[in-house]
């Protein structure tokens, strides 16, 4: 028998069906027509009669009606009649469906089981008959009168029904009971009876509103919800979950209705916002006028709500329910017919990246139509500047995988590489040999020939940017500064601060890729403008519309790391730059990854976290970022971290290794960039003063000279071994004896010999 939440606000149809099985038993039988949308308790109403009729005394016949035996001949009354074989009286040779090819075969019977007592005949899911047992129940529908049977049929409302079943509902001896979705109170009642809901009726009240919004008032749904709101516990929620349970009775409402009905909702809810009537009819390929049956049946069950799907719930239980096949000729079918109407280039782009990832999922693979690829890519320029990467991302990698013979639009690998970066700039790393390609093929005043260099900046392809940064357009002159400022002496000269801070100017307004907006910032902040580089922090933050992507919001939090280091605000800046390295992997960051580990080993430094800077100096960085500013800076925060744990002389190789940077670079020490200071604490500590350093003035090219010149060695045979030209010697040992006050290669060698017996590393 069916729960009391079974039957809430069913008490009616039960009564009424009551009625005629006591009017049975009075020998006066009749037929009705149990009619309603899935899952609104026909079943459960056909079992409470059931339960009913036999407590009364009256024979009790059952048969379900199944779409997998319509075909079977006499299918429904085979089963009506192997019921009858504990019985009295039924004619010889009619036990089963073998032997019911005679349409009065179940009448006779069923009379004859009614001459000793009341029968009820009970047929679920009628709309699935059979049509010779569809004849069956004609033949018997207009010989019930004088009878005790009662025959009660269970369905949905059809459309078109087989004429037999036609004429067996339209019948004047069947009384339509029509079952509908409960109201609002009749949500109430069910969460307040028991088992059902088995809550008290204040709570009930309250969450009566929100569930009959939910459910529509379907009682399948509102079983759903129900066992779904019980697996939250024991914290359960105010308002309804759409889980497991109820995405499972959604799919139970579809099965149970008619094609027509599942083929709409399945269209609603691929075509999601973009559906209207006129749209829908051409994606089912019928006219409008044949959609609306199908609407109402869905409004009917409690799934549709003005037009649409109820809420996202019921669109995702009707997607998940699609095969990996279906869903992609699903959307296939979406784009087709939303391109052909003239739909945003986003919304088409959309349809076709699900295509495409449920085709991949099947294992299989179609050929696009030649619109296809060109939509993508202008979807993803659409996006962009919405600050929608990933999106951007999904739109260009479909474009890459779909056929289209080889002709994609230039520079779409460097837009894809772009989009990549802003949510994981490692993944750049596989395109990089193509954005060269890029880089070479692409004209400077092209915006992705600027984007292109930016990356290709990111992960240390300095010379390859170098060799194309050619020409006087503004996008070459911004790579040219940031290159610049990168790595001083490819484009000349580190840029003065009011040059970077024109072309920030123009990068705000241009939308720049953020690696020349990190790169300018800094340059800004060890030029000494600290007050300039903190305001044009908050503009280039707050201009970019992308600001939200992992990429840019870890540029924004290492420029500001370094900014607070810089001015002395070390738990501050210790937390912009651990935000920073947990936004992206190492691999991610590129050459940049010396910007917020440097602050982070300098706030640990100075806040004598020395455990802490060691474990930041093991994060493996990669080599090319010690030919450029972020090693710089690097390599001075590492020596300052080395200097406090005691390590004075291996602190010293770092503050040298800065000396020689900036002299390769044509750079002076200065605020921000000086090695000096830290390099003489190390030398005190070694027990020497700076002037008893004296090489400590040379460039890394002028050491080497010096020492094989004091070893002995000819010009010629210096450069030999250093692969240069003699007359380099030259100058490099003329620079030499000016800057360290001698006049021979003897003065050097015992210059040399002072410097060897020096003190032993070590020293605290």
């Amino acid at each position: 028998m069916g729960t009391v939440g079974d039957l809430i606000r069913r008490e009616d149809p039960l009564r009424l069906l009551e009625g005629l099985l006591t009017d049975a038993g009075q020998g006066r039988g009749s037929a009705a027509a149990l009619t309603g949308s899935p899952g609104t308790g026909k079943s459960a109403v056909l079992r409470a009669l059931s339960a009913t009729a036999a407590e009364a005394g009256a024979t009790v016949l059952g048969a379900c009606a199944t779409e997998a035996e319509r075909g079977l001949p006499y299918g429904v009354v085979g089963q009506l009649l192997s019921g009858t074989a504990g019985g009295t009286g039924p004619p010889s040779g009619v036990r089963d469906g073998r032997d019911a090819d005679r349409p009065e075969t179940l009448s006779e019977a069923l009379r004859a089981l009614a001459a000793h007592r009341p029968v009820v005949v009970t047929v679920d899911d009628v709309h699935h008959t059979d049509e010779p047992s569809a004849r069956c129940l004609l033949y018997l529908c207009g010989r019930l009168a004088a009878t005790g049977v009662l025959l009660v049929l269970a369905g949905r409302p059809s459309s078109t029904p087989s004429l037999p079943l036609a004429e067996v509902l339209r019948h004047p001896r069947c009384v339509p009971v029509p079952l509908r979705t409960l109201s609002e109170d009749g949500v109430a009642e069910f969460l307040g009876a028991r088992p059902a809901g088995a809550m008290d009726a204040a709570t009930a009240r309250r969450l009566a509103p929100d569930w009959h919004r939910f459910t529509g008032g379907n009682p399948r749904l509102l079983h759903g919800v129900l066992a779904d709101h019980r697996d939250c516990g024991p914290v359960r929620p105010a308002r309804p979950v759409a889980g497991t349970a109820f995405r499972r009775a959604v799919v139970g409402c579809l099965r149970g209705a008619e094609p027509a009905v599942t083929r709409t909702a399945k269209a609603l809810a691929v075509l999601a916002d973009q559906v209207t009537l006129t749209l829908l009819a051409r994606f089912l390929g019928v006219p409008e006028r044949a959609v609306v049956p199908s609407l109402a049946a869905l409004e009917a069950t409690g799934l549709l709500d003005v037009g649409r799907l109820r809420h996202q719930g019921v669109s995702a239980a009707v997607l998940e329910s699609l095969t990996a096949e279906e869903s992609a000729r699903l959307h296939a079918r979406a784009a087709r017919v939303l391109y052909d109407t003239g739909a945003e280039p986003p919304v088409v782009a959309g349809h076709l990246v699900a295509a495409q990832a449920a085709r991949t999922a099947d294992g299989g693979t179609a050929d696009a139509p030649s619109w296809a690829v060109p939509v993508l890519a202008e979807a993803a320029r659409h996006a962009m500047p919405a600050g929608q990467a990933r999106r951007a991302a999904e739109f260009l990698r479909t474009a890459h995988r779909l056929h289209d013979g080889g002709q994609r639009p230039d520079g779409m690998l460097t837009t894809l590489a772009r989009a990549e970066w802003e949510s994981d700039p490692a993944s750049v790393i596989r395109h990089l040999p193509a954005l060269e390609r890029d880089l070479a093929a692409l004209r400077p005043d092209d915006g992705r020939w600027a984007e292109a260099a930016a990356l290709l900046l990111w992960h240390g392809r300095h010379d390859t940017v170098a060799r194309g940064a050619a020409g006087d357009g503004t996008r070459a002159r911004e790579v040219r500064t940031a290159l610049a400022h990168l790595c001083p002496g490819r484009q000349g000269p580190a840029p003065a601060p009011d040059a970077v801070e024109r072309v920030l100017e123009s990068l705000v307004h241009t939308l720049a890729p953020p690696p020349s907006v990190a790169a300018l910032l800094v340059a800004l902040l060890y030029a000494g403008e600290t007050d300039r580089a903190a305001r044009w922090r908050e503009l280039t933050g707050a201009a970019e519309p992308a600001g939200t992507t992992p990429a840019r919001q870890a540029v924004v939090a290492a420029t500001t790391a370094v900014l607070h280091v810089r001015t002395g605000s070390y738990d501050a800046g210790a937390g912009h730059a651990a935000r920073a390295l947990a936004l992206l992997s190492p691999a991610a960051w590129g050459v940049a990854v010396g910007m917020p580990l440097a602050a982070a080993v300098r706030a640990a430094t100075a806040r004598q976290a020395h455990d802490e800077a060691a474990r930041l100096l093991r994060v493996p960085v990669p080599d090319a970022m010690f030919r450029t500013r972020a090693g710089l800076h690097y390599l001075l925060a590492r020596g300052g971290h080395l200097l406090a744990a005691g390590r004075a002389r291996t602190a010293l190789a770092d503050f040298h290794a800065c000396r020689d940077l900036l002299a390769d670079w044509g750079e002076r020490s200065r605020d921000g960039l000086d090695w000096r200071t830290p390099a003489d604490r190390a030398l005190r500590r070694l027990g020497d003063t700076p002037d008893d350093d004296p090489v400590a003035v040379l460039t890394r090219a002028e050491r080497r000279v010096a020492l094989l010149a004091a070893a002995g060695c000819t010009n010629r045979a210096i450069a030999a071994q250093l692969y240069v030209t003699p007359s380099t010697v030259e100058q490099h040992l003329t620079h030499v004896y000016r800057k360290l006050r001698v006049r021979s290669r003897g003065d050097l060698a015992k210059l040399a010999a002072v410097r060897a017996a020096g003190p032993a590393d070590g020293a605290g």
